[in-house]
Order: structure tokens, then C-alpha cells, then sequence
């Protein structure tokens, strides 16, 4: 009985990546967005906004500020033009609306009666995270078409050209952007707790998604909340100038003076504080994104320069922290590669380290370096150190490349299984025998170069069942592998010395070979090997 180590480097971030991807393949909860259906038909649509948007800019024309400078007496017929504009458009905007989130709202019912949410097809997603500009275009639309109807319409009753003109632009590009910006943020808002309903894994796809910045989206809420008001109490106070004329009193002048001084220095105080506000908060998140994608690649040693106090340089702190972290996990996944095989340290990480083992049927293969004992009494340590290094250098690779899994090196010998359940493949006698020959080949290629030290190896194979899994005592953990086939294969090897061969297998090995692989085998009959009831016949390979 032998125990069984592996080794070999597991420090490729898209391994890592790889690996945590399929850590614990456990579903999160998922997540059920906004129980309250009101709620859900409020946020996800644009007619709340557009119509608190519609009666402001009704009242502001008709009451604030009329339309003409002797508004028309009758109001009814005002009324009730507005009213059949209104409700035509939102009707208009509540079936596109509808049309557009239907199968949303479908798959939004079938997730939460616990469909599995990898199924939701891509156009559904995509369509998820483009509502809220959606809602946003519908709105602007809307407004654009009140604009545009009301313009002959005021013209028929006799409006002035110029208020005509002022009432189209206030609809069109005062109102327009005005509501659809609240009916973006008022569904953005929304949404945002329903998306994670159609990705609860966190892995938002971006394509086909029409992105809105966060940089666009702080300058239209400044444009918003701080110019747009500005800007349209300016344009009252010209109104207002032309509309008295030579009329208009010194007191008046004085006060519409300090009015409009006061407009251009609030206007230009704003934009200065926009700006500025809008710099300090993106800046950080650009440069936080730009650093994220550079770990996501692989780069442990990027680092985010922290500027502030404020929650954006605690976040920052914070990431730094998470990289160091990442870099020191990193580094502790390298050194456990180093100490076992790469497919080892995946099993420990994607199964956990728990004790137990399945019974596999694979090869076993020993490898021994003969005349390690003589070499040890002439050399110094640091010598013997350097050629068992380059011994097991060459090994490693050579049966690597044939699908073999180094699990322990013991001194001057090396055990490796070939088909076992951390690599499996249907032909690994075949792979095992071959790796052999070209090992043997390799080792006979680098004698040519050091005629003086010359590393020859006896290799013994066997096939057929053996146990492989975890085992250990208190805190320590190592993947073993026996059996009956693991000791007769380590039987072998001491074997190749007596007979004068390099490579010896057993009949086992010789019948999962088959009949035409073109390997040349030579019998050698039946012999015994220490600790195995029976003898076993065994076949030398001519390399």
C-alpha cells in the first residue's frame, strides 16, 4: 500500500476563475423583486410621471402664465382639448408599454413559481435592462406629439405667433425632458429590484443593453434640478419685459435687474458645483471599474489611489484590501500547487477535503531512478538536490503529456496513475505504456549530452482496480491511491533490474492494451513479486 500525493502549479487565474465559478454549485435564493403588484405597475411604467408632467405644464400655461396677452375667457374648450390630448397619448404610451413589458411580466411569474432562471432567453434580458430608457423614449415621444398638435391647433384659435412658439418649445424641450428624465429615474428605480429576478447569478450580459453612464446621468440630474429652473426663470423675466414694454416701472426694472443677476450667478454657481460634483464621483468609479477589470484578468497588483474620506474612499480602502487578500490567497494557491497535482488542489477546492474514496479501475505506474544510492555517497547534497530535480522535471512532463498524474515522489522514485478519477481516460494502459517509451527515449536524448552522469530508470505498470480518494489523521490530508495493481506495479520496477529491462508490465496491462496497439512486447513468463499471492505473468517492452 502506498499513499498518494499530486503536485503541480494551479496559480492561472482562469483556473481560479474556473474554480469558483463551480465551488458549492449551489443556486442563490432568488430574489422576488417588489411583492406588491401596485407597486410593480407603478414603477415599471411611464404614465405616473407623464401625467403629474402633463397637469404642471396645464396649469402653468393656463393659470401662471396664460398663453396669450389676454387670454381666451372660455375655458372649457382649453380643458377639454388637454384632456383628449393627455388621455390619447397616455393611452397611447400605456399599450406600446404593455406591449413592450408582457413577457417580461410572463417570465416574471414563471421564475417566481420557481422556473430555473437560466432559461429566460437572451432578448428577455436584454429587454429587462433597456426598460427604464424605454420608459424614458415612450415619454419623450409622447411629448414631441403634444408639441407638435398643439402648435397648429393654438395657431387656429388665434395665438400669437410668438406665445405659440414659447408654448411649443415648453412642451417639446422643456417638459419633454423634464418628465421622461423622472419617468428613467422612476423605472430605473424599479427595475432595479427586478433584475436581479431575471439574473440571480449576478452576471449581467451587456450586450444588445443600451448603457446610460453614470457621468450622463449626474449631468441630467444637475440639468434637471439646478439649469432647467434657471433657464425658465429667465426666459419669464424676458417675457415679461417684452410683454410691458416701455410700460414697465423703475421699481419693476430694478426688481427683474436683481432678478436676472441673481439667475446668472446661481446658473453659473451650479454648473462650476455640477461639474465639480459630477467629476468627484465618477472619477472614482471609472478608476475602481478600470482596476476590477484589470483583476478580473489576472493583475493582483493593481491597486486604486484613495482620495477621500467619504464612502467612495472607503470603498476604495476596501477593494485594496480584497486585491491584497486575493494576492495572498493567490500566493497560498501556488504553494499548494507546488506541493500537489494541480488536479488535486481542483478537487480540494470544487469538492471540499473530506475523507473517503471511490474504487477506480486505472494504471499504475512506478518510476526509479537506478543508481540514486551510489550517486548519494560521491556527491554533495546540493548536487544529488539539482539531478533528482531535473529527473523528476523530466518525468513530470513526459507522462503529463500523456494524460498522467504525478502523485507522489519518494526520493528517487515517482508514482504517477494514469485514468484515475481526477483524470479519466478510456485508454490509459495505452497512454501509460506510451508515456514509458518516451520517457525511456527522452532519458537516453539527455544522456547523449552528459555522457558523465548519465539518469536511467527502471518502470514498472500495472492495471486494474485500486481505491483513490482522501485520507488522513486530525488536520492532514493527502489523495492516495491503492491496491493490489499499485503494489504490483511498484513490485515491477524493482523487477526491471533482475531481467535487464527498463520497462515491465503485467498481463493486465497487456490485455486493456489490445491486439493492435504496435507495441512490442517480449513474455517473460510468470514470476513473483514480494507481498502478491500468486505469481504474475509480466512483459518487458523493447523500447
Amino acid at each position: 500500500m502506498r499513499q498518494v500525493e499530486q503536485r503541480e502549479d494551479v496559480a492561472a487565474p482562469e483556473r481560479a476563475d474556473a474554480m469558483a465559478g463551480e465551488w458549492r454549485r449551489e443556486s442563490p435564493a432568488l430574489p422576488m423583486g417588489p411583492s406588491s403588484n401596485l407597486r410593480r405597475r407603478l414603477g415599471s411604467s411611464p404614465i405616473p410621471a407623464n401625467l403629474a408632467g402633463a397637469i404642471v405644464v396645464y396649469l402653468y400655461f393656463t393659470f401662471v402664465d396664460p398663453l396669450a396677452a389676454n387670454p381666451t375667457p372660455n375655458m372649457l374648450r382649453p380643458f377639454l382639448v388637454f384632456l383628449a390630448v393627455t388621455t390619447t397619448l397616455l393611452f397611447a404610451n400605456w399599450y406600446v408599454g404593455r406591449r413592450f413589458l408582457a413577457p417580461l411580466g410572463a417570465w416574471r411569474r414563471r421564475l417566481r413559481s420557481g422556473a430555473d432562471a437560466t432559461r429566460v432567453p437572451d432578448a428577455i434580458r436584454r429587454r429587462a435592462l433597456n426598460a427604464p430608457l424605454a420608459n424614458a423614449l415612450l415619454s419623450a415621444l409622447g411629448w414631441t406629439l403634444a408639441g407638435v398638435f398643439y402648435f397648429p391647433y393654438l395657431a387656429w384659435a388665434g395665438v400669437p405667433v410668438s406665445e405659440n412658439v414659447r408654448t411649443f418649445v415648453g412642451i417639446v424641450f422643456v417638459g419633454g425632458p423634464i418628465t421622461s428624465a423622472l419617468a428613467f429615474l422612476l423605472s430605473e428605480f424599479h427595475w432595479r429590484q427586478e433584475i436581479p429576478v431575471f439574473f440571480p447569478y449576478g452576471r449581467i450580459e451587456r450586450a444588445g443593453a443600451l448603457r446610460v453612464p453614470i457621468l450622463l446621468r449626474l449631468g441630467g440630474t444637475f440639468l434637471v434640478t439646478s439649469v432647467m429652473p434657471i433657464v425658465l426663470m429667465l426666459m419669464a423675466d424676458l417675457t415679461l419685459v417684452r410683454r410691458l414694454g416701455p410700460a414697465i416701472s423703475a421699481d419693476v426694472r430694478t426688481l427683474l435687474r436683481a432678478q436676472l443677476y441673481i439667475v446668472g450667478a446661481t446658473g453659473v454657481t451650479s454648473l462650476a458645483m455640477a461639474f465639480l460634483v459630477a467629476r468627484f464621483i465618477n472619477r472614482p468609479i471609472q478608476a475602481l471599474r478600470t482596476a476590477m477589470a484589470r483583476v478580473a484578468l489576472g493583475d493582483l497588483a493593481t491597486r486604486v489611489p484613495v482620495r477621500s474620506t467619504d464612502e467612495l474612499g472607503e470603498l476604495n480602502e476596501h477593494f485594496n484590501t480584497m486585491v491584497e487578500d486575493l494576492r495572498e490567497g493567490e500566493r497560498l494557491r501556488e504553494l499548494f500547487g507546488r506541493y500537489v497535482s494541480p488536479a488535486v488542489a481542483r478537487a480540494a477546492l470544487e469538492r471540499g477535503i473530506a475523507l473517503g474514496g471511490e474504487v477506480v479501475h486505472a494504471t499504475a505506474m512506478f518510476v526509479d531512478l537506478r543508481g540514486f544510492t551510489a550517486m548519494t555517497g560521491r556527491a554533495t547534497p546540493a548536487h544529488v538536490v539539482e539531478v533528482l530535480n531535473e529527473y523528476y522535471a523530466i518525468v513530470e512532463r513526459v507522462c503529463e503529456r500523456h494524460g498522467g498524474v504525478v502523485t507522489q515522489f519518494l526520493g528517487d522514485g515517482v508514482v504517477i496513475v494514469f485514468g484515475g478519477p481526477l483524470h479519466p481516460q478510456a485508454d490509459h494502459a495505452l497512454q501509460a505504456v506510451r508515456a514509458a517509451i518516451a520517457l525511456q527515449h527522452t532519458l537516453a536524448a539527455r544522456n547523449g549530452t552528459h555522457v558523465g552522469e548519465p539518469l536511467e530508470a527502471g518502470i514498472g505498470i500495472c492495471t486494474g482496480d485500486m481505491i483513490a480518494g482522501n485520507v488522513g489523521a486530525g488536520d492532514r490530508i493527502t489523495y492516495t491511491i491503492v491496491g493490489d495493481a499499485v503494489n504490483q506495479a511498484a513490485r515491477l520496477q524493482v523487477k526491471t533490474r533482475e531481467l535487464g529491462t527498463s520497462i515491465l508490465l503485467t498481463e493486465s496491462t497487456r490485455q486493456a492494451l489490445g491486439l493492435a496497439q504496435g507495441i512490442p512486447l517480449r513474455a517473460r513468463g510468470a514470476v513473483a513479486l514480494k507481498g502478491i499471492a500468486a505469481p504474475v505473468e509480466i512483459y518487458s517492452v523493447d523500447t
